[in-house]
């Protein structure tokens, strides 16, 4: 991934939530690429090895950090753990998300807590566990990557979309609370994404991506610039706000 040359995260180290989509490993790429040592924490130890893996190769340092994370006190330990392996933490990217489409009425009460809990609730716990440190030591930046479902609505996604909502109005609240404490804190929402996406001509068969402005899927690696920005001190006057990576599908709102 091509990063601007004077875009540099040397000497920052970051946390990167990993789940199963597999663009944990991209993500934490460009990080290392551009500079940074980072520590990838999630409940697969497939994913998190993967991320880890594509930071050595990047010739930086890595920590894997592999849990359930489903309360304050795992957060809490996979931060101070990053700190212990790796000397501090400067980034936080929440890149981890759990899809969830149902019919409303169909929908139980259990799926709403569980789908409200591993999105706004796990974002929440890593927000506040790293923002714990980051307000200590004066400065910080969190990235939190949601889907584009924040803002629009879909059919029988209720569940998944407020949970989307929560961590973006979460998001601004808290570039008000500790944006005089030095954390900047700001959200990528995401359309449609795909790790390896079919050829061009196999999608334009599809009529999503006929919906689409760009008449294509997008990949993780097209995330990676737009974090590197949110994850530096090169974005510092930047907070609070959520910016969509989605083809143009917003512009049809």
């Amino acid at each position: 991934m091509p990063v601007p040359n004077d875009w540099t995260l040397e000497d920052k180290v970051a946390l990167i939530t990993a789940d199963t989509r597999g663009w944990a490993a991209v993500l934490a790429s460009a990080l290392a690429e551009a500079g940074a040592d980072v520590a990838v924490a999630g409940n697969s130890a497939e994913y998190v090895e993967s991320a880890a893996a594509a930071v050595t190769a990047q010739g930086r340092r890595s920590t894997t950090i592999i849990g359930d994370f489903s309360g304050y006190a795992e957060t809490d330990a996979a931060v101070d753990k990053t700190v212990t392996d790796l000397g501090r933490i400067d980034i936080l990217v929440n890149a981890s998300l759990t899809e969830f489409g149902k019919p409303t009425l169909d929908t139980t009460e259990f799926e709403w807590n569980t789908v409200m809990d591993a999105n706004a609730g796990a974002a929440f716990r890593w927000a506040r566990s790293a923002g714990r440190k980051m307000t200590e030591q004066g400065s910080g930046h969190i990235v939190n990557i949601i889907s584009e479902m924040a803002e629009r609505g879909l059919t029988n996604h209720a569940a998944f979309s407020a949970s989307q909502a929560a961590i973006q109005q979460m998001t601004r609240s808290l570039s008000l609370e500790w944006g005089t404490s030095g954390v900047r804190i700001n959200c990528i929402a995401t359309g449609w994404i795909e790790l390896d996406p079919p050829s061009l001509e196999e999608q334009q068969k599809e009529l999503l991506v006929r919906y689409l402005p760009l008449r294509r899927k997008g990949t993780p690696a097209e995330l990676a610039t737009l974090m590197i920005y949110l994850s530096g001190d090169f974005s510092d006057f930047t907070t609070g706000q959520t910016i969509f990576v989605d083809g143009g599908a917003m512009a049809h709102a």
